[in-house]
């Protein structure tokens, strides 16, 4: 496929269907800058595709792939024998393109995202088989032509293979020496084969050419293989969904029917008689899934119990025959088959044709009936086979991106394991034998994990669903496979394990740690007892068995059928388990391979282990992450990690286990690391417990915990020597973990005191707060060594805090002192997503500035530093200050939108849909009692100032209609507000005017406040409702306020972090000396003025969510006037390019005034 091909095929925004008529002008933009820069990236994976591929048929081409090659890259034919650049062009590590896009809240941005990405997957679908075609073409040619250059390109190699020096040979240390080499270290580790007197050169030569003729056909044909096996097997996949599907939409249309023709018999308008319709139609729906799902999952099960009866009968057979050879009696087949139940059996297997399929289910025989068998049944035609897959089979990676055994997809789907890590499965990724050592799949996806793949990410479940009920609606909405993965706590669907009180659920929800405790256990429960369902306890039998949920694997396979029906957000995937009674945790998992989009919250994606643990591969896969301005603080919560007290001395308790039982069988060197961990293992338990005593006696940082009187931070190197532990090398000693896999092997030896007490006190719960959660399904071990490998970053990339409690504390909780590393500099954690992922689009509202986003993520790129700072420069220079014009368009106002298109980085920001009368931005520096309105620190805590705020709402409150929303600066201040205004009376003064709701501390409670208020809000016949919430609370970010839930905003006071805190000071230091020594980014005192606009920038967003939305924002500090920085920090929409207001323009009386004439126009 050429380059003029790809764009000729290409989508762009004008081909791309949209779900209605007239778009946004800006979600087509937004669309083409996307689909452009996907459309770079694409042709710049081809040229190298093709590169590559040459390089690695460098030993099976000839002198005329070597002048192709030399070509490319401008370099002669002998340049190339000698692989000048050749080496450099492979070894390159490609990263891919950034796509940064800052589109504001309610311009359609997710519709944008879900049709330009469909768009581009599906086009990736059909390109990603016509590839593995033209490679095919590709290499018939160079077969011809090295069949024309005969012995001379051979000749040739050999001369460039004499004059190289030999190879080194490989030198294992003691380490790698434990396990046994590999298949292919062991083909390496032959010598090759000596010469017989009778060869000479030229028969040499003949046999090389004739090697590399039939080494190229192989691969020819290999790739066929494996494009037709992959789109068998998808095909497959798609009947089978397509049947579930039609069975749906027939049931959906008779329902539907006949609830058209009840409510025809009722009088309501058309208005709520068509709400009522849509309501009604998505519940049925609801109902239809369950309930196919329900006879899906019990059929299931049913067809799995018969193939284990099958195969327990047919393994007696085969011990009744083996006895009979070893005997010569039959003396044993009157015990094994005396029952009219068993004979049955036998009958219906040798009968049942249609199970018979599963041979490699079946125990193997060395009889020759039976060998027969099994032969017969493995020839059958590929067709049947096909018709015959069982659900598993049908999902199987490997299947469908074609890198399995070829021609037995039943095998592959055997091979891997169910409910574990399939990800370390090995067998996951083993190819036919007649394959070569290359693994090769659909897509250049990671053999074994399926299909190409959306995979979009959020902060939140609910912005997650926003982006599938988006999905929904686009051209692909009914077909589109959507996998929604999330935690225990939101999938799970039993109630033992979720609550601990079936009576009292609200109160007694368990936390995740708990939850997938819990959930462990009764699988390792299952296990064990499985062959008898009881275990003895204090003399007495009791009943030990496993996940109800979890008592098929079969019906977990089936529900991850059934949930890619239609795209089903977490709530769909959780009530379809529930219906089924099937794991839908597990199912999302199992689902994984054959989805096509993948929504996840962002700790799944951003970290390696848990992409691993779910089985997640993201290799040229699409990556789209929302509200992307959070993913610097989440890759810090990642990346940092504690090591507390408790953790080491269980760590040390186990390693000191493990010693005294296997000493004497220890090698030496073995010994010798053990000690060295266990010197480290005592040096910080004994350095904590010094701290912890003399804590009185030594400065250090105060903490705002009252639990933890002292912190103190230092660099890793310095804890070293603190330690007295210069003298190690932490290399080694990780290496050796990392060999051994000692934290596995400790885990069996000792169990840590506080998971013993699980089954009686669950830690973490509502009876025990303070109680450190310790898993006993995670070794201690494992998280010294998580610890300890921090310790060997440098400074720049994070610092050790030490925490000490408090003598209060330490007597009445159980919490320790604590070594705690924490992130400073996370510009290299998100390396592992661009370096495997086709491309990262990171989207937001509040993005800007992109200088800022490229400084904290990929601050060690200079390419995207420069990209993003020449666009920040444009932008201020043609985007944000224009005059402010009521035409879209009109020559001399700011454009709609601007992209800036470069090879590795795309930004693109975007002003709102609304027209410029339907919002009004105004700042507000006095009250009405002409009392300055001074938020700092210093001065937002004194009775005067909490009382002038109050005086102010009340005079809102008289002019605002429906909703109006207060953001304050903090929680501890929103306590203060509401304690000062409940002595003074003036919160019942103010509740008369609006009903007050307050933003629940506890997230689960936040949606049932959001309907409370929301329907005293949008209510006609109420005065209205006033909420108060905290700027970057749980109601900043996330929530829609639409149409009457917030009429106007109000926002007091500017959210600046803690300046004190030593993780920020340590921050702004580190950018202050990197924007010194590159002169790009940004400096400490953006960055901190950078974090407090962009919460508020969030803040203020809730309240425009369409283009036929009105609101009213108000700012409440005199600095929003009086500093410039501040206003040009503000979304450029509301500032619509005028500058700071005047003095006057900010007092109370103008303010009002503007805000009461706001309202009283007709809109």
């Amino acid at each position: 496929m050429t380059d003029d091909t790809i764009a000729a095929s290409f989508p762009t925004a004008a081909t791309v269907p949209f779900p209605f008529d007239s778009p946004y002008e800006v979600q087509r933009e937004l669309m083409d800058a996307i689909l452009v820069s996907l459309r770079q990236c694409r042709n710049h994976d081809h040229d190298r595709y093709s590169e590559n591929d040459e390089v690695d048929g460098i030993n099976n081409s000839g002198s005329g792939r070597n002048s192709r090659l030399a070509a490319a890259n401008g370099l002669s034919s002998g340049d190339c024998k000698n692989n000048v650049s050749i080496t450099h062009t492979t070894q390159r590590r490609r990263r891919a393109p950034i796509i940064m896009l800052e589109s504001p809240t309610g311009t359609g941005k997710s519709m944008s995202l879900a049709c330009a990405s469909m768009a581009w997957l599906r086009y990736c679908e059909q390109a990603d088989v016509d590839d593995l075609i033209n490679a095919n073409n590709s290499a018939a040619t160079t077969a011809n032509n090295n069949d024309d250059a005969g012995i001379t390109s051979s000749q040739d190699k050999e001369e460039t293979s004499a004059n190289k020096p030999a190879a080194k040979k490989k030198v294992y240390d003691w380490i790698e020496a434990w396990q046994p080499l590999s298949n292919n270290e062991e083909q390496t580790a032959l010598p090759p084969p000596l010469p017989t007197s009778q060869s000479t050169p030229s028969s040499s030569s003949s046999k090389i050419h004739d090697n590399n003729v039939q080494s190229t056909a192989t691969i020819t044909t290999q790739q066929e293989k494996i494009t037709n096996f992959a789109l068998q097997n998808r095909q497959a996949l798609n009947t089978e969904l397509q049947s579930i599907r039609s069975r749906l939409d027939r049931l959906l249309n008779i329902a539907l029917t006949a609830a058209a023709a009840a409510a025809s018999n009722n009088t309501t308008n058309n208005n709520s008689s068509e709400q009522m319709t849509k309501n009604s139609q998505k519940e049925q729906e609801r109902t239809l899934r369950e309930n196919l799902v329900r006879s899906g999952v019990s059929s299931a099960i049913a067809k799995e119990r018969k193939r284990k009866r099958k195969r327990n009968v047919h393994s007696s057979l085969s011990s009744v025959k083996q006895q009979k050879r070893g005997s010569g009696s039959g003396n044993g087949v009157k015990n094994l088959t005396s029952s009219k139940e068993d004979e049955f059996l036998v009958e219906a297997y040798y009968s049942d044709d249609g199970d018979g399929k599963r041979y490699d289910e079946l125990s193997s025989d060395s009889d020759d009936e039976d060998r027969m068998v099994l032969n017969d049944l493995g020839k059958q035609s590929k067709q049947q086979q096909q018709q015959s897959l069982t659900t598993r089979a049908l999902m199987e990676g490997s299947n469908l991106d074609g890198s399995g055994y070829q021609n037995d997809a039943e095998r592959n789907a055997m091979m891997r394991k169910w409910d574990k890590d399939s990800s370390n499965n090995k067998n996951n990724t083993k190819k036919n034998s007649s394959t070569d050592n290359t693994a090769t799949s659909v897509g250049g996806v990671t053999p074994g994990t399926g299909v190409r793949k959306i995979i979009y990410a959020a902060r939140t479940h609910s912005q997650l669903s926003q982006f599938i009920g988006e999905l929904r609606r686009t051209k692909w909405g009914k077909d589109v496979k959507v996998v929604a993965l999330g935690s225990r706590s939101l999938l799970c669907c039993n109630d033992d394990v979720m609550y601990q009180s079936k009576t009292n659920k609200k109160n007694s929800r368990r936390s995740e740690a708990n939850i997938t405790e819990l959930c462990l256990d009764m699988q390792k429960n299952k296990s064990n007892n499985s062959s008898n369902g009881e275990t003895k306890k204090n003399g007495q039998k009791t009943k030990t068995n496993g996940c109800p949920y979890l008592v098929s694997r079969d019906a977990i396979s089936t529900l991850a059928m059934h949930s890619m029906v239609r795209p089903s957000d977490i709530e769909d995937m959780a009530s379809l388990g529930k219906a089924s009674h099937a794991c839908s945790y597990y199912a999302s998992r199992e689902a994984l391979a054959a989805a096509e989009v993948v929504v996840l919250p962002y700790n799944t994606l951003l970290s390696p282990q848990a992409r691993q643990s779910v089985g997640l591969s993201i290799t040229n896969a699409l990556i789209v992450i929302d509200e992307a301005h959070n993913i610097p603080e989440t890759l810090r919560a990642l990346s940092s990690c504690k090591l507390s007290m408790q953790v080491a001395e269980a760590a040390l308790a186990q390693l000191l286990a493990y010693t005294r039982k296997y000493s004497e069988r220890l090698a030496g060197r073995n010994l010798f690391y053990l000690g060295q961990i266990r010197k480290i293992l005592m040096a910080m338990i004994k350095y904590l417990k010094r701290g912890s005593s003399t804590q009185d006696d030594e400065g250090g940082l105060e903490a705002n915990n009252n639990r933890v009187q002292r912190k103190e931070m230092i660099a890793a190197v310095d804890l070293m020597f603190t330690l007295k532990l210069d003298n190690i090398n932490l290399f080694s000693i990780l290496r050796y973990l990392k060999k051994s896999r000692l934290s596995q092997k400790l885990l069996g030896f000792v169990n840590h005191t506080a998971a013993t007490t699980t089954s009686n006190n669950v830690p973490n719960e509502p009876d025990a707060p303070n109680v450190e959660f310790m898993s006993k399904h995670v070794s201690s071990m494992s998280i010294f060594e998580t610890f300890l490998d921090k310790l060997t970053g440098t400074s720049r990339e994070g610092k050790i805090i030490i925490e000490w409690p408090s003598e209060e504390s330490s007597t009445t909780s159980s919490i320790s002192p604590t070594l705690r590393f924490v992130q400073i500099h996370s510009a290299s954690q998100l390396d592992n997503v661009v370096e495997e992922a086709h491309a990262v689009i990171l989207a937001g509202g509040t993005l800007r500035p992109f200088s800022h986003v490229a400084a904290e993520l990929f601050g060690d790129d200079v390419d995207v530093m420069r990209a993003a700072s020449e666009a920040e420069g444009q932008l201020s220079r043609n985007f944000d200050m224009l005059p402010k014009s009521t035409t879209p368009n009109k020559l001399g106002s700011s454009p709609s939108s601007m992209a800036q298109i470069t090879p590795s980085l795309t930004t693109f920001t975007c002003g709102h849909v609304i027209p410029p009368n339907n919002v009004i931005t105004s700042c507000l520096s006095t009250g009405p009692t002409s009392v300055k309105l001074d938020f700092r620190h210093s001065s937002r805590s004194s009775n005067q100032m909490i009382d002038e705020l109050g005086r102010t709402i009340m005079n809102m409150c008289n002019v605002v209609p429906s909703g109006f929303v207060v953001f304050l600066p903090s929680y501890k201040y929103e306590s203060q507000v509401f304690q000062r205004w409940r002595s003074t009376g003036m919160l019942s003064q103010i509740d008369k005017l609006k009903h007050i709701h307050r933003e629940p501390k506890n997230s689960r409670d936040v949606e049932d406040a959001l309907a409370k208020y929301s329907s005293e809000a949008s209510s006609p016949s109420k005065k209205g409702a006033l909420l108060f919430s905290v700027m970057g609370g749980k109601m900043s970010e996330g929530i829609n306020f639409a149409n009457d839930m917030a009429r106007c905003v109000l926002v007091a006071g500017l959210p600046f972090p803690d300046i004190t805190d030593p993780v920020l000071k340590e921050k702004m230091e580190s950018l202050d000396r990197e924007f010194r020594q590159r002169g790009t980014g940004i400096n400490g005192q953006d960055y901190y003025q950078n974090l407090c606009m962009r919460t508020v920038n969030q803040s203020v967003g809730r309240a425009i969510r369409h283009s036929n939305d009105y609101a009213v924002i108000v700012l409440c500090d005199y600095r929003y006037s009086s500093d410039m920085r501040i206003w040009k920090a503000l979304p450029q929409w509301l500032r619509r390019g005028s500058g700071a207001p005047r003095s006057e323009d900010a007092s109370f009386g103008k303010v009002m005034k503007n805000v009461r004439s706001f309202f009283a126009e007709e809109r």
